[in-house]
């Protein structure tokens, strides 16, 4: 039997009463809830209450650190932070905007991949947020596609909200590179997720352009479908990084635009000196990219016009301007400018109607140009066919366990809680292996290693419960009554 979450139906600070479970993360549990007396469902993350601090003395403080610095940003395309805090039985909790909708992360798994158009929107709009945040120094490190949520307000596209800056930092102090920051480590283990970490975050270096890299791989699997590096192992996933060159996007998505693949691949570029060095150089590419392809309204700046326009609100400006600022304008000004073209046609006009001759009529002549001879018409020539790239083949891993609820993590990294399914991509027909683990609470932890070509593998295990110790009975030895003067035959 599954135990029952003992916060589901407390009420936390007096404020907070917790309806039910959204999902598991690094740092603990996220749960729907109500703030009182305001009723306003709020998503409140919470610190795992049986989470041993002295495994991780600075779990506490990234916590604090999140909720710190999450609530200073108010941009649009970030998540919106009401309240954090510590109750008196010493549970940390972070009170966020409830969001409709789904996680990016829930969106490629469902349809693989997204048009390059849908995908550059979504990277104008996270670009957006960070900028915000790197405005304030500090850096996200831990974007992926499970920290990007996409909502639906009846706009006809998708509205971009970016979650979780758990693992910001500021960087704007320079630390060397041999000082051990906490903020970096968390008992030995790297901050960030080993698909999308970029070179030198896995060095502990990190700043704004770590998260541009890290928005090239999101962008670069929501188009080719699958991230630029595949690996078994997390530390695969890591050193391919650092060393490996990624493949071009276009040939994993050659129906994409040249420009396209240019703007995704400079994000990947391993050297951080060789990216775009700031949001706003990233959002003018974006710009710059959209606008060749016919997409400029989409993604122009609003602050820049076209000099007609300028003109056009000038005028507007002139003649819907309050009374005080129509006196700063001289408005004989405005006038001369408008007679200078009437003047000119005037001028045109009495220097024709007072000419004594006409001036002559001259005929242009007629030249007569050679037809060229029509060259032979070619014969057909059929095109060579054109190799086809790789072919990408589909398997989704469907599991459940007996009983539901356990969390599934895979390279250290939580997916969710079964029932659970896994997509995966990759080229040709060999087998894709895969390795979680399923964890629940009074039952023993379970690995499971299997592998699939495509289709729906179908993964079902029955956990088992951990068995309570069984306490035996002390015997009661009954003492010998001791009788004085007689010893007991041993006949």
């Amino acid at each position: 039997m599954t135990d029952v979450d003992p916060l589901i139906g407390k009420v936390l600070n007096g404020r907070f009463a917790i309806i039910s479970p959204i999902g598991v993360g690094g740092m603990g549990r996220v749960y729907k809830a109500m703030q009182q007396p305001l009723d306003r469902v709020v998503a409140l993350k919470v610190l795992n209450p049986k989470y041993d601090s002295g495994k991780d003395p600075e779990f506490e403080k990234r916590f604090f650190l999140e909720a710190s610095m999450t609530s200073k940003l108010k941009h649009p395309n970030t998540i919106t932070v009401h309240d954090y805090g510590r109750t008196d039985d010493g549970i940390f909790y972070i009170a966020m905007e409830f969001l409709e909708g789904e996680t990016l992360y829930q969106v490629l798994a469902r349809e693989r991949v997204l048009p390059w158009t849908r995908a550059i929107n979504i990277m104008a709009q996270i670009a957006r947020s960070l900028r915000e945040a790197h405005k304030m120094n500090l850096v996200h490190r831990d974007l992926k596609p499970a920290n990007i949520m996409l909502l639906n307000e009846g706009t006809g596209g998708d509205v971009v909200k970016v979650l979780d800056f758990g693992l910001v930092k500021t960087f704007a102090r320079e630390r060397r590179p041999e000082e051990n920051d906490p903020e970096l480590t968390q008992s030995g283990v790297l901050m960030g997720s080993p698909m999308y970490i970029a070179p030198e975050q896995a060095r502990h270096r990190a700043d704004a352009r770590s998260d541009i890299y890290s928005l090239g791989v999101v962008i670069f699997q929501c188009i080719a479908g699958r991230t630029p590096f595949l690996g078994k192992e997390s530390l695969d996933l890591i050193l391919k990084h650092m060393k490996e060159t990624p493949p071009q996007l276009s040939t994993l998505a050659p129906g994409i635009p040249p420009e396209v693949n240019a703007l995704v691949m400079k994000c990947l570029e391993k050297d951080p000196a060789n990216r775009y060095q700031s949001m706003d150089e990233l959002l003018n590419a974006i710009r710059t990219t959209s606008s060749s392809q016919g997409m400029s309204g989409a993604f122009a700046d609003p602050r820049a016009m076209q000099s007609s326009q300028a003109v056009e609100v000038v005028m507007s400006e002139f003649v819907t301007a309050p009374e005080d600022e129509k006196k700063k304008r001289n408005p004989w000004l405005i006038l001369g400018i408008l007679l200078v073209p009437i003047g000119l046609l005037f001028g045109a006009w009495i220097a024709t109607a007072f000419l004594k001759e006409p001036a002559p009529v001259v005929k242009p002549a007629v030249v007569v140009l050679p037809v060229p001879p029509q060259p032979p018409v070619p014969t057909e020539v059929k095109p060579e066919p054109i190799a086809e790239g790789p072919v990408m083949t589909d398997v989704t891993f469907v599991i459940e366990s007996e009983p539901s609820g356990a969390t599934v993590t895979r390279h250290d990294e939580v997916l969710g809680v079964t029932p659970l399914r896994i997509p995966l991509s990759h080229v040709g027909t060999t087998a894709v292996p895969l390795e979680i683990t399923l964890t629940l609470e009074g039952y023993t932890p379970a690995t499971i290693s299997t592998e699939g070509v495509s289709g729906l593998i179908p993964i079902k295990q029955q956990l088992q419960a951990i068995p309570k110790p069984v306490v035996k009975p002390v015997p009661v030895v009954k003492p010998v009554p001791k009788q004085d003067g007689y010893k007991e035959s041993p006949y």
